[in-house]
């Protein structure tokens, strides 16, 4: 008989603590995760030297999860979330746009490396903010060529994280055609210096 009452005082507890973990479980009912990733042109140019990418480094907050800012206050949208992080989605655009499979590419004279600082929506100025820290170093001695801070702002043009991750797409886009730029003057002075001797 004590054993039987010992075993319905242990049911009754773990169903009591079943019952408070359900509880405190929000919701979520009805609603679905929405995933987005950067949409990027088929018809960029890739600069005139090969040029390998490093992972990028990503300081913002969340991994996952989109990103608004409403004056100092950060807020992260639990229902709408990249594919993947900031630093691979960026890693892996910078790739398809400059051509270049990995950091280990064997044909490429330079390493582009980058730190994100800033990947979300302003919400006070509806604009995609990126704010990246580029390096690129020379992959034979480990020379820094360049250091890059570039901040871009792209209006938003409506109020869903698709049009939010449009416009994200557009900076980081901005952001690779404005490196390009560098690279190619880059090498067109190298060359210039070279034809001088």
């Amino acid at each position: 008989m004590r054993r039987f009452y010992g075993i319905s005082v242990f049911v009754i507890v773990l169903l009591i603590q079943t019952a408070c973990i359900q509880v405190n479980i929000p919701d979520v009912q009805g609603k679905k995760t929405n995933h987005y990733t950067l949409n990027l042109p088929k018809n960029f140019q890739p600069p005139p030297v090969p040029v390998a990418i490093s992972e990028f480094a990503s300081e913002t907050p969340a991994k996952f999860r989109m990103l608004f800012r409403k004056g100092s206050e950060l807020e992260q949208e639990t229902l709408s979330k990249w594919v993947q992080t900031p630093s691979v989605l960026l890693s892996c655009a910078f790739r398809d746009l400059f051509g270049c499979d990995n950091a280990d590419s064997e044909s490429a004279k330079w390493i582009l490396e980058g730190d994100i600082y800033t990947f979300e929506k302003n919400l006070d100025t509806n604009t995609a903010d990126l704010k990246v820290l580029y390096r690129l170093i020379n992959r034979k001695n480990g020379d820094v060529r360049f250091v890059k801070l570039l901040n871009t702002s792209v209006p938003v043009s409506g109020a869903s994280p698709a049009d939010f991750a449009n416009a994200m797409s557009k900076a980081v886009v901005e952001q690779a055609e404005t490196i390009k730029m560098e690279i190619t003057d880059m090498g067109n002075k190298q060359n210039t210096t070279q034809e001088k001797k």
